[in-house]
Protein backbone atom coordinates (compact mmCIF):
# COMPACT_ATOMS: atom_id res chain seq x y z
CA UNK A 1 0.00 0.00 0.00
CA UNK A 2 1.09 3.29 -0.51
CA UNK A 3 1.78 6.20 1.99
CA UNK A 4 -0.13 9.32 1.89
CA UNK A 5 1.43 12.68 0.89
CA UNK A 6 0.52 15.54 3.67
CA UNK A 7 1.45 19.11 2.66
CA UNK A 8 1.61 21.59 5.63
CA UNK A 9 1.38 25.23 4.18
CA UNK A 10 1.21 28.84 6.53
CA UNK A 11 3.30 31.87 6.12
CA UNK A 12 6.68 32.56 7.93
CA UNK A 13 5.53 32.48 11.47
CA UNK A 14 2.47 30.39 11.53
CA UNK A 15 3.49 27.67 13.33
CA UNK A 16 3.89 24.80 10.64
CA UNK A 17 7.48 23.39 12.28
CA UNK A 18 5.97 22.92 15.75
CA UNK A 19 2.78 21.29 14.51
CA UNK A 20 4.60 19.14 12.04
CA UNK A 21 6.59 17.66 15.19
CA UNK A 22 3.38 17.02 16.49
CA UNK A 23 1.61 15.78 14.10
CA UNK A 24 4.39 12.97 13.10
CA UNK A 25 4.87 12.02 16.92
CA UNK A 26 0.75 11.41 17.34
CA UNK A 27 1.04 9.21 14.21
CA UNK A 28 3.82 7.38 15.09
CA UNK A 29 2.16 6.47 18.66
CA UNK A 30 -0.25 4.78 16.41
CA UNK A 31 1.86 3.05 14.00
CA UNK A 32 1.84 5.15 11.46
CA UNK A 33 5.55 4.91 9.30
CA UNK A 34 5.84 9.38 8.76
CA UNK A 35 8.71 10.96 6.75
CA UNK A 36 9.39 14.15 6.94
CA UNK A 37 10.69 16.66 4.59
CA UNK A 38 10.99 20.41 3.53
CA UNK A 39 11.28 22.55 1.10
CA UNK A 40 13.41 24.08 -0.22
CA UNK A 41 15.52 21.21 -0.44
CA UNK A 42 19.00 20.21 1.25
CA UNK A 43 19.83 19.06 -1.88
CA UNK A 44 21.98 21.22 -4.21
CA UNK A 45 19.34 23.67 -5.48
CA UNK A 46 17.98 23.82 -2.27
CA UNK A 47 20.60 24.99 -0.68
CA UNK A 48 21.09 27.61 -2.98
CA UNK A 49 18.16 29.11 -2.18
CA UNK A 50 18.05 28.48 1.45
CA UNK A 51 21.34 30.90 1.45
CA UNK A 52 19.58 33.39 -0.94
CA UNK A 53 16.72 33.83 1.37
CA UNK A 54 19.03 33.77 4.86
CA UNK A 55 20.79 36.38 3.01
CA UNK A 56 17.78 38.19 1.44
CA UNK A 57 19.20 37.85 -1.73
CA UNK A 58 16.50 40.09 -3.43
CA UNK A 59 16.62 37.93 -7.31
CA UNK A 60 14.44 38.18 -10.17
CA UNK A 61 10.97 36.16 -9.25
CA UNK A 62 11.14 34.46 -12.12
CA UNK A 63 14.58 32.78 -11.13
CA UNK A 64 13.53 31.67 -8.03
CA UNK A 65 10.22 29.88 -9.53
CA UNK A 66 12.55 28.01 -11.97
CA UNK A 67 15.11 27.30 -9.02
CA UNK A 68 12.03 26.24 -6.82
CA UNK A 69 10.38 23.95 -9.46
CA UNK A 70 13.90 22.47 -10.28
CA UNK A 71 14.23 21.77 -6.51
CA UNK A 72 10.68 20.17 -6.08
CA UNK A 73 11.53 17.86 -8.91
CA UNK A 74 14.73 16.51 -7.68
CA UNK A 75 12.28 16.82 -4.60
CA UNK A 76 10.12 14.42 -5.80
CA UNK A 77 12.04 12.15 -8.26
CA UNK A 78 15.28 11.40 -6.44
CA UNK A 79 15.13 7.76 -6.22
CA UNK A 80 17.00 8.04 -2.81
CA UNK A 81 15.08 10.16 -0.91
CA UNK A 82 12.77 11.54 -2.65
CA UNK A 83 9.11 12.24 -1.75
CA UNK A 84 7.87 8.93 -4.31
CA UNK A 85 10.75 6.45 -3.36
CA UNK A 86 8.86 6.89 0.33
CA UNK A 87 5.51 6.56 -0.95
CA UNK A 88 6.20 3.27 -3.06
CA UNK A 89 7.18 2.08 0.69
CA UNK A 90 4.29 2.63 2.16
CA UNK A 91 5.44 5.42 4.17
CA UNK A 92 3.60 8.60 4.87
CA UNK A 93 5.62 11.98 3.97
CA UNK A 94 4.91 15.15 6.03
CA UNK A 95 6.23 18.00 3.70
CA UNK A 96 6.75 21.52 4.71
CA UNK A 97 5.98 23.37 1.57
CA UNK A 98 5.67 22.71 -1.88
CA UNK A 99 4.17 24.69 -4.87
CA UNK A 100 1.47 26.21 -3.28
CA UNK A 101 4.30 28.54 -1.79
CA UNK A 102 5.86 29.22 -4.87
CA UNK A 103 2.19 30.14 -5.95
CA UNK A 104 1.87 32.31 -3.14
CA UNK A 105 5.70 33.44 -2.64
CA UNK A 106 6.80 33.93 -5.53
CA UNK A 107 3.07 35.16 -7.45
CA UNK A 108 4.12 38.32 -5.18
CA UNK A 109 6.20 39.96 -8.05
CA UNK A 110 6.20 37.32 -10.95
CA UNK A 111 3.08 36.03 -13.02
CA UNK A 112 1.11 33.57 -10.90
CA UNK A 113 -0.23 31.88 -13.82
CA UNK A 114 3.74 31.21 -15.18
CA UNK A 115 4.32 29.81 -11.99
CA UNK A 116 1.22 27.42 -11.52
CA UNK A 117 1.45 26.38 -14.89
CA UNK A 118 5.11 25.19 -15.15
CA UNK A 119 4.57 23.69 -11.74
CA UNK A 120 1.27 21.56 -12.51
CA UNK A 121 2.37 20.80 -15.46
CA UNK A 122 5.65 19.53 -15.11
CA UNK A 123 5.11 15.42 -15.71
CA UNK A 124 6.88 14.08 -12.58
CA UNK A 125 5.06 16.23 -10.22
CA UNK A 126 2.67 14.88 -7.73
CA UNK A 127 -0.65 16.10 -6.13
CA UNK A 128 -0.77 15.99 -2.56
CA UNK A 129 -3.31 13.33 -0.95
CA UNK A 130 -3.66 16.91 1.63
CA UNK A 131 -2.87 20.11 2.30
CA UNK A 132 -3.20 22.15 5.39
CA UNK A 133 -2.82 25.61 5.52
CA UNK A 134 -2.28 27.19 8.86
CA UNK A 135 -3.50 30.59 8.64
CA UNK A 136 -2.93 33.04 11.27
CA UNK A 137 -3.05 36.76 10.54
CA UNK A 138 0.04 38.32 9.30
CA UNK A 139 0.70 40.50 12.39
CA UNK A 140 0.68 38.04 14.39
CA UNK A 141 3.07 36.00 12.09
CA UNK A 142 5.03 39.36 11.92
CA UNK A 143 5.18 39.48 15.46
CA UNK A 144 6.51 35.85 16.47
CA UNK A 145 8.94 36.64 14.03
CA UNK A 146 10.40 39.52 15.93
CA UNK A 147 10.32 37.76 18.95
CA UNK A 148 12.38 34.52 17.73
CA UNK A 149 14.86 35.29 14.89
CA UNK A 150 17.65 37.73 15.10
CA UNK A 151 17.66 37.92 11.33
CA UNK A 152 14.39 37.53 9.75
CA UNK A 153 14.81 36.35 6.24
CA UNK A 154 13.89 37.44 2.76
CA UNK A 155 10.03 37.70 3.08
CA UNK A 156 10.03 37.85 6.45
CA UNK A 157 10.59 41.43 6.84
CA UNK A 158 7.34 43.55 5.39
CA UNK A 159 3.96 43.25 6.44
CA UNK A 160 2.52 44.27 3.24
CA UNK A 161 4.40 41.72 1.82
CA UNK A 162 3.32 39.31 4.54
CA UNK A 163 -0.56 40.19 4.03
CA UNK A 164 -0.05 39.67 0.31
CA UNK A 165 1.05 36.27 0.53
CA UNK A 166 -1.68 35.47 2.63
CA UNK A 167 -4.38 37.20 -0.09
CA UNK A 168 -1.93 34.56 -2.50
CA UNK A 169 -2.24 31.51 -1.01
CA UNK A 170 -6.31 31.92 -0.83
CA UNK A 171 -6.68 32.75 -4.01
CA UNK A 172 -4.33 29.81 -5.50
CA UNK A 173 -6.62 27.51 -3.02
CA UNK A 174 -9.99 29.15 -4.71
CA UNK A 175 -7.93 28.17 -7.84
CA UNK A 176 -7.51 24.60 -7.28
CA UNK A 177 -11.03 23.40 -6.73
CA UNK A 178 -9.98 19.73 -7.11
CA UNK A 179 -7.30 19.46 -4.76
CA UNK A 180 -7.94 18.20 -1.28
CA UNK A 181 -6.82 21.74 1.11
CA UNK A 182 -8.25 22.19 4.30
CA UNK A 183 -7.43 25.76 6.37
CA UNK A 184 -7.00 26.17 9.67
CA UNK A 185 -6.95 28.88 12.03
CA UNK A 186 -3.95 28.34 13.48
CA UNK A 187 -4.67 31.93 15.75
CA UNK A 188 -5.40 29.01 18.53
CA UNK A 189 -3.98 27.73 21.25
CA UNK A 190 -1.42 24.75 20.13
CA UNK A 191 -3.02 22.07 21.00
CA UNK A 192 -6.90 22.79 19.77
CA UNK A 193 -4.84 23.04 16.68
CA UNK A 194 -2.51 19.82 16.64
CA UNK A 195 -6.21 18.19 17.45
CA UNK A 196 -8.08 19.81 14.52
CA UNK A 197 -4.86 18.55 12.18
CA UNK A 198 -4.53 15.06 13.39
CA UNK A 199 -7.99 14.75 12.78
CA UNK A 200 -8.01 16.04 9.43
CA UNK A 201 -5.20 13.40 8.24
CA UNK A 202 -6.76 10.90 10.11
CA UNK A 203 -9.50 11.30 7.62
CA UNK A 204 -7.07 10.71 4.70
CA UNK A 205 -5.07 7.98 6.28
CA UNK A 206 -8.14 5.76 7.21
Amino acid sequence: MSGKFIVIEGLDGSGKGTQIERLAASLYDIGIAVHITNEPTDGYIGKYLRQMLKNSENKDMCLQGALFLADRLDHVTNPTNGIKSYLDKGITVICDRYYYSSFAYQGTAADMDWVMNMNLNAQSMLTPDLCIFFDVNPEECMDRIAKTRENPELYEKDIDITRKIRNNFHNVFARLQGENIKIIDANRDIATIAKETLDIVLEVLN
